[in-house]
């Protein structure tokens, strides 16, 4: 005969319920010194974050990331603008027609404008050097 008892909580259960409790609050006072803190010098935030928390950490990293995709389109934008037109650069960067807001030639970051030099058709982010 089975005596072990079929209603209450189990185990696994509560280490569940436990786990997400501390992952909550380590994105709760990671921002203000605690659990999920990174060290200022880490590579992966930029110098304007302001959030050190995980959550700000993965946000950072993802706007990086759309900036890497913006440039790479506005590149692939101004390479189609020279096959029509006998080689040339565009003169300004509205000029690409890729039918885009004002707000996609700003870096997601910093929204700072991307610097263009019309002579030699390259461009760049103020706030990523390495893009």
């Amino acid at each position: 005969m089975n005596t072990r008892s079929k209603g209450g909580i189990g185990l696994i259960a509560l280490l569940v319920v436990a786990l997400i409790i501390v992952a909550a609050a380590a994105i709760y006072f990671g921002g203000k010194g605690g659990v999920g803190t990174v060290s200022k010098d880490s590579e992966l935030l930029d110098q304007q974050s302001t959030k050190k928390t995980v959550a700000g950490q993965a946000i950072d990293t993802a706007k990086a990331a759309d900036c890497r995709e913006r440039l790479s389109q506005i590149r692939r934008g101004i390479a189609g603008y020279k096959m029509t037109s006998s080689e040339q650069n565009p003169p300004a960067l509205a000029d690409i027609g890729m039918g885009v807001g004002p707000n996609y030639l700003n870096c997601p970051v910093s929204n700072q404008p991307y610097v263009y030099d019309p002579a030699t058709g390259s461009i760049h982010c103020p706030t990523h050097d390495n893009f």
